[in-house]
């Protein structure tokens, strides 16, 4: 059955919803609901536990979503055990030498991200908790740390061909190439071509390292960075973050403990090594892994490290082995609430998928396709589509089989067309509320979700404006020279915009400090 404008309805409300409720369960759950009694004639009786039945059991259902769950679990409690040992507060004390402000710490967590390229959905909480004590010292607001975890998820991993997202993106390539009977050239080859016209994942990653360094932030994002300085609320009042404190280290102040920089690298070493050599032991330099082998790898780097840091603190006698357990388990518990979040993006986008919402999208904007304009054209459908579904990969899955015939049958670039399509996958990935690598940004840096929503979508509209403007010219003037020509338009933009809201809301540089009184 065809639902045509219904099929947008369920993506729809969900970001109306939690953009006026402020509430990201009470609105993926309705929006779930809604969804579900569209399928159904609408029947609200059979939409209610379809709902239940059809999709979040088929969610739960999933051994990746399984996987995933445990792994988000084991995070959660091997953080909190971390932070109550003390050691991100030694930490703290160490690097506080060297990283001594605002815009210094920013720039460590940019370099942190870009670090963690080996996992989209694992990176803002690995990052996260290491600079979260040193954030909050020095007034970096909950809105800018997380926009900073969520430029460096999925973007980096999107670049790089030996991790899932590459892997899956050139895999979707070759299977078009291998249909048309194109042989001269193969979909890692054109994948890897493709990477300087990724202008959405490149800017991205070069637009918050400038935000990092020169704290030159505009809109929703600077009356945050102002609050947090001015008063030293990184979270504004009535916010709700997505993750509790896992504990406070003045508790240990409190006992006579305090903690060892040891405690916290030793366990960090440990999950790198024994992630490394898991992937290293299934060849994955020259062979794809599959996605439960990359879970496996970092499910087993944590567990390991969380049993060396347990070793660690009995060894320093800053909790006996029961506490430990009752700490690492309390920790898990705290992320029930990350966990929920994401059973219902997972059953929403079984729902968008039931009402075919990607091809109703695609429907609607074919018929003005050209050569020189498909990039463009692709890019925003994938926008659009990803933005509205909170998937890149399903995107890619549905674009790169129509995009890419149409571009061989046109005589088109495929690593420009495909570089486009990846980009406008990325923009919804990136921003969408509904975005798991979205929420889990908001998880890592401790934010209220919506919050990181509303002040983050200013800066990746204009990165995603800026990257139209390119695939557009590109279209007829095919050079990697363009991705410069994007970083100095873009840094530009940039520039023009700090200038005007500080004129209008002033700039707040030292605690304390009074905004400067402007006139409208």
């Amino acid at each position: 059955m065809e639902y045509g404008f219904l099929s947008l309805v369920p993506a729809i409300l969900a970001i109306a919803l939690a953009i006026i409720t402020k509430n990201i369960v009470v609105s993926l759950l309705i929006s779930i609901f809604v969804g579900s009694t569209i399928l159904c004639g609408w029947n609200p009786v059979l939409g209610f536990t379809e709902t239940i039945k059809t999709h979040m059991f088929t969610a739960l259902g999933e051994s990746s979503n399984m996987q995933a769950l445990f792994m988000m679990t084991l995070i959660a409690g091997f953080i909190a055990l971390l932070t109550r040992s003390g050691g991100s507060g030694a930490f703290t004390t160490l690097v506080n030498k060297k990283i001594n402000t605002r815009a210094k710490c920013e720039t460590g967590i940019w370099l942190g991200g870009l670090f963690v390229w080996f996992t989209d959905t694992g990176n803002s909480l690995l990052v996260g908790p290491v600079f979260e004590s040193l954030g909050e010292k020095l007034r970096v607001s909950r809105e800018k740390f997380a926009y900073i975890l969520d430029c460096t998820t999925s973007p980096i991993c999107s670049m790089v061909p030996i991790v899932g997202f590459g892997v899956t993106t050139y895999s979707l390539i070759q299977t078009e190439l291998d249909k048309a009977g194109i042989t001269d050239t193969s979909g890692i080859e054109v994948f890897m071509e493709g990477i300087p016209f990724n202008f959405y994942a490149i800017l991205t990653l070069f637009m918050c390292g400038l935000m990092a360094i020169t704290q030159w932030d505009f809109g929703p994002m600077l009356k945050a960075q102002n609050r947090a300085m001015k008063t030293g609320k990184t979270l504004r009042d009535g916010a709700t973050p997505m993750r509790s404190e896992s504990g406070k280290e003045d508790e240990l102040k409190e006992q006579g403990k305090k903690g060892k920089v040891s405690t916290m690298l030793i366990p960090l070493a440990v999950l790198l090594i024994v992630l490394f050599a898991y992937l290293l032991s299934k060849d994955f330099l020259h062979v794809k892994p599959a996605g439960s082998d990359i879970r496996t790898a970092i499910a087993s780097g944590f567990l390991a490290a969380t049993i060396v840091l347990i070793g660690l603190c009995l060894k320093d006698k800053l909790f006996s082995f029961t506490e430990c357990v009752d700490i690492f388990t309390k920790g898990c518990s705290n992320a029930m609430f990350m966990c929920v979040v994401l059973v219902l993006a997972w059953s929403l986008s079984s729902v968008t998928s039931s009402l075919d919402t990607a091809s109703y999208l695609i429907h609607i904007t074919s018929g003005f396709l050209a050569p020189n304009l498909l990039p463009l054209v692709m890019f925003i459908i994938g926008a659009i589509m990803s933005f509205a579904t909170g998937t890149s990969w399903g995107t890619m899955g549905v674009l790169m089989p129509i995009g890419l015939p149409v571009a061989i049958q046109m005589g088109a670039s495929l690593p420009l067309l495909s570089a486009a399509i990846l980009g406008g996958a990325l923009f919804g990935d990136h921003c969408s509320p509904i975005s798991d690598t979205t929420v889990l940004a908001s998880i890592g840096s401790r934010c209220d979700h919506v919050d990181h929503f509303e002040t983050q979508m200013p800066y990746a509209v204009l990165t995603a404006v800026v990257c139209g403007i390119m695939f557009l010219i590109t279209g007829w003037v095919y050079t990697p020279i363009m991705l410069l020509v994007a970083a100095v338009l873009l840094t530009a933009c940039v520039f023009v915009l700090h200038k005007i809201s500080v004129k209008k809301h002033g700039q707040v540089t030292e605690p304390g400090e009074v905004e400067a009184e402007v006139e409208a």
